[in-house]
């Protein structure tokens, strides 16, 4: 190679030199294979992961792959290129709509080049908000279509607008509370989702077009934000937002979602539609694009213009209405990409829509699409390639001495990365379904919770029994009940479609049965018994002054349905020819709102007895007459101060309730034909009597878990038996197992104490307890329920259990509260002092009738009246009498000044008696009027 006439120095430089200049033009690293994309942001994980996998499972070290997540307008943008020449600046793009006209018209002529849409994925655009939950309440927030579009439009721009209340009535915001709208910045999938389902379903109220890129209002309440990041952060970082997002972002983050209409007229979230799978197995996603297949809504021809395609308002029952699909764009021509590039290319697609890709997509909330919107294989036949292609080849089980080939991504090989990211996922995945179990079941806290709603009547007693509880468990306990009538009580236990009829309760209460309506929408696995807790009576109360008032069933249906409407009616009178007010005296007749078991149980009477004047139907929530003289009243505290504020009204309530406030009754006609009061009634035990005849006929089903809804205690025979009789009831799920161990333990615990009454909590509010009988069946019920196995039960220590009273789950009446104790004191001197002015004032009375002739009045303040105008009167022509009268007179004062300041300070401490809301009834403190 170098002659010999060179010296051996000469000859190894001319060597070096050689080496240098092979070493150039052969460099010993090859080029590096690469693949880039860009475009849309949902599936931009999903993209990464699996380039990782490629470049840990291929053996060779020149593999180079990236996706650029900027947006499925930007993704379109790069993709067609810039002019003159149109050439991609990318190898593939993706978005989650088709490509605009516009630029497959550029792409197809002004480039030259023919393009296809692959499908991949679908997903779905949910519409999430920030309204507090309190104020949407538990309906949840509904928009039709063309409500929609006029909040995104800015026509309606206030929460309180007329035509969002109408569509959600249980709303409650302040009023003029501002829409903070969120759009995106830039092209947007999702915005194109947004504004095509708009467009579509109402363009008059929408009026914006559709697209990826809109020109939206310029107003303060709306807010533009850049990427999927810059609406999550819009919507959970104020209040009153509404924003449009890829439903897995949404959900992963926990947001309030809004319910949409779909085609079939049922209003869902996107959460719900991707959790609820038809006849076929889809869920509402994967549902979308089945019917979008069979409608032939999907091309045929990959290479064709596919602007149009969409998959919005699909048919279903649980079919989500804004629905995408996910695509990659490739062009139709490689023919000058080198063969490794083209191999490459086909590999990374081939992953994505086949079995392993596709099975990863639920990791990034989507959905698979289904197979025959696979139109990869044949695209691939039909595009111009190099003349050569790499051919990379999956081993995705063991293939010997093949799998050691420089082109097989093995599944066989992994990075440590990519193992122990799936490991800390696994854990993660554990400890996130331990937390979402445990979040569900316990408070902040970490106290164990025990949440009950349902009929008013019981609302006093279990407040004590719950604060009792509290009290004596070592535990610690929360126990709340929400008195909202037993309507809205079996609702909320019932739960509805939306949240697949899944209680808002631990149980529910009710003075009636679980209507059949809803008894029928449990579905399987979610069946309830009734457990008869306590019998109660619903009373007919009236405030026409100084009357005492007789009624049957027939003439009280005339009254409450509007057919009688004067005190001085000649049925009336017929019935009370002792009556006496002033002609044409209106009756204003009070009824209950919303539903109400004293409702159901005024109205299931008046039809069982007088179903010929009766006509308005039974049931806790019926349509009642309108007029000046029908007046409807919220809850028993509305019934109350109607009854005491307004002169000739007559209503209905919770027997207990009238009678704690002193309110005049109506004398009812039972089965016996006798005529009597409901507090006549059951002094002589006319409502036990009523169960005990109940229990003897049969009239309580033989299974606690069978359909209630047609026992009722009306008009039951015996001579003293009061004639509306209601059973109040717990709502219990029949199977426990899923529910805490210690939420159930605290479920049955509560029941059994207010079934066993020990400390008679259930008389001390105005009801009667169950007879043995039903009691018994009562219990029976309980212990037939299923609860979770390992389960810990609460027991009761009444009487000293030496170390066993130190139990953890032992419900002790060794343990006490300050309060309650001092509560007690104060009650035992109120009597004490009640006792005494009562035995004062007879002696004031005997002493003024022999020293005066009878002439003395003393005047005791009573309910209703302030001690500042209370007075003592006494006849002026006897103002020489003893000293001994005068002093008499002063030491009564005296006790009832003491009697008036003790009583404050023991009502604040000891809380409202059943039938008394202090706030709500206006009651005066002082001494019942004697």
């Amino acid at each position: 190679l170098f002659p010999r006439s060179q010296s051996l120095a000469e000859r190894l430089r001319m060597a070096r030199l050689l080496f240098c200049i092979l070493a150039l033009a052969c460099p010993l690293t090859p080029t590096a294979i690469e693949l880039h994309g860009s475009g849309t942001t949902n599936p931009s994980k999903f993209f990464w992961k699996i380039m990782e996998m490629f470049e840990a499972r291929l053996k060779r070290p020149d593999i180079r792959m990236t996706y650029r997540a900027v947006g499925s307008g930007t993704g379109q943008t790069e993709f067609v290129g810039e002019a003159p020449g149109y050439t991609s600046l990318t190898h593939f793009a993706s978005g989650d709509i088709p490509m605009s006209n516009e630029r497959y018209t550029t792409i197809t002529t002004s480039g030259s080049r023919q393009m296809a849409h692959i499908p991949f994925s679908l997903g779905a655009i949910g519409i999430f908000h920030s309204v507090p939950a309190g104020e949407v309440g538990v309906s949840g927030l509904k928009m039709s279509a063309c409500l929609l579009a006029k909040v995104f439009s800015g026509k309606i721009t206030q929460w309180d607008n007329a035509e969002i209340l109408a569509e959600n009535p249980d709303l409650r915001v302040p009023a003029g509370t501002k829409i903070q709208v969120g759009h995106r910045t830039l092209g947007s999938s999702s915005t194109g989702g947004l504004a095509g389902y708009l467009e579509m379903k109402c363009s008059a109220s929408w009026g914006l077009g559709a697209g990826s890129s809109l020109s939206w209002p310029s107003t303060d309440t709306f807010m533009a934000v850049e990427g999927s990041p810059g609406m999550l952060h819009h919507i959970s970082s104020m209040k009153y937002t509404i924003g449009y997002l890829d439903a897995g972002h949404g959900h992963q983050r926990h947001l309030s979602e809004v319910m949409l209409q779909n085609k079939d007229g049922n209003y869902l979230t996107s959460l719900q539609a991707v959790t609820t799978a038809d006849t076929n197995g889809n869920n509402g996603v994967a549902a979308a694009g089945a019917a979008g297949v069979a409608a032939s809504a999907i091309p045929a021809d990959a290479f064709a213009d596919w602007s149009a395609v969409n998959l919005f308002d699909q048919s279903g029952p649980s079919t989500w209405p804004i629905v995408l699909v996910s695509y990659i764009y490739l062009d139709r021509d490689i023919m000058n990409w080198t063969a490794d590039e083209a191999g490459l290319l086909k590999a990374f697609v081939e992953f994505v829509v086949g079995t392993e890709g596709q099975q990863m997509l639920p990791e990034f909330s989507f959905n698979a699409i289904p197979a025959s919107m696979n139109q990869f294989s044949a695209v691939w036949t039909d595009m111009t390639k190099p003349a050569a292609v790499t051919d990379f080849t999956f081993e995705d089980s063991t293939l010997p001495l093949l799998g050691q080939g420089e082109n097989y991504i093995s599944s066989k090989r992994d990075s440590y990365s990519l193992w122990k990211i799936g490991e800390m996922d696994l854990r993660l995945n554990a400890v996130t379904d331990r937390l979402q179990v445990t979040e569900q079941h316990l408070s902040d806290y970490g106290i164990v919770p025990l949440h009950g709603s349902g009929t008013t009547n019981p609302k006093t007693w279990f407040a004590k029994a719950m604060q009792q509880m509290e009290e004596r468990s070592r535990v610690p306990l929360l126990l709340t009940y929400r008195a909202v009538g037993s309507g809205t009580g079996q609702q909320e236990f019932v739960g509805q479609s939306t949240n697949g009829y899944k209680s808002y309760s631990h149980f529910g209460c009710g003075d009636i049965p679980m209507s059949q309506s809803l008894f029928n929408s449990l579905p399987e696995g979610e069946e309830m018994v009734h457990v008869p807790f306590a019998m109660g009576a619903i009373g007919i109360f009236h405030s026409v002054p100084g009357a005492t008032i007789t009624a049957d069933a027939c003439l009280l249906a005339k009254i409450f349905n509007g057919d009688i409407t004067t005190w001085d009616h000649s049925e009336i009178k017929a019935q009370n020819p002792s009556l006496s007010v002033p002609a044409n005296q209106r009756i204003f007749v009070g009824h209950r709102m919303l539903g109400s078991s004293s409702t159901g149980g005024l109205t299931g009477y008046l039809q069982k007895k007088c179903p010929e004047v009766w006509t308005r139907g039974a049931g806790s929530s019926i349509s009642w007459p309108t007029g000046d003289s029908s007046i409807e009243v919220e809850g028993s505290p509305g019934m109350q101060a109607l009854i005491r504020d307004r002169a000739y009204s007559i209503g209905y309530l919770d027997a207990g309730h009238g009678h704690d406030l002193n309110f005049a009754e109506i004398s009812l006609v039972n089965a016996a034909q006798t005529k009597q009061t409901s507090s006549a009634s059951i002094a002589k035990g006319g409502v036990a009597a009523a169960g005990t005849e109940a229990i003897n006929q049969n009239i309580f089903p033989a299974t606690a878990d069978s359909d209630w809804s047609g026992v009722n205690l009306y008009d039951m025979p015996g001579q003293d038996t009061w004639p509306i009789v209601l059973v109040s009831y717990f709502y219990i799920k029949k199977d426990q197992t899923r529910t805490n161990p210690r939420t159930a333990a605290a479920l049955k615990a509560f029941v059994t104490m207010i079934l066993e009454n020990e400390e008679k909590l259930c008389e001390e509010f105005g009801f009667t307890a169950p007879s043995s009988q039903l009691k018994a069946k009562s219990l029976a019920t309980l212990n037939s329920v299923v609860f979770p196995p390992s389960m810990e039960e609460f027991t009761f220590e009444t009487s000293t259990i030496s170390y066993g009273g130190m139990g953890e789950n032992v419900i002790s009446s060794k343990r006490h509260n300050y309060n309650e104790y001092d509560r007690g004191v104060l009650e035992s001197k109120i009597e004490s002092l009640e006792a005494a002015l009562a035995s004062l004032k007879v002696n004031v009375q005997t002493h003024s009738h022999s020293g005066s002739g009878g002439q003395g009045e003393l005047i005791i303040p009573g309910e209703g009246q302030n001690m500042s105008h209370s007075h003592v009167a006494m006849n002026h022509e006897h103002e020489d009498d003893s000293d001994s009268t005068i002093a008499i007179i002063a030491l009564i004062v005296a006790i009832v000044a003491i009697l008036i300041s003790s009583v404050p300070c023991f009502v604040a401490m000891r809380g409202p008696r059943k039938g008394g809301s202090m706030k709500n009834e206006g009651q005066t403190l002082g001494i019942p009027s004697m």
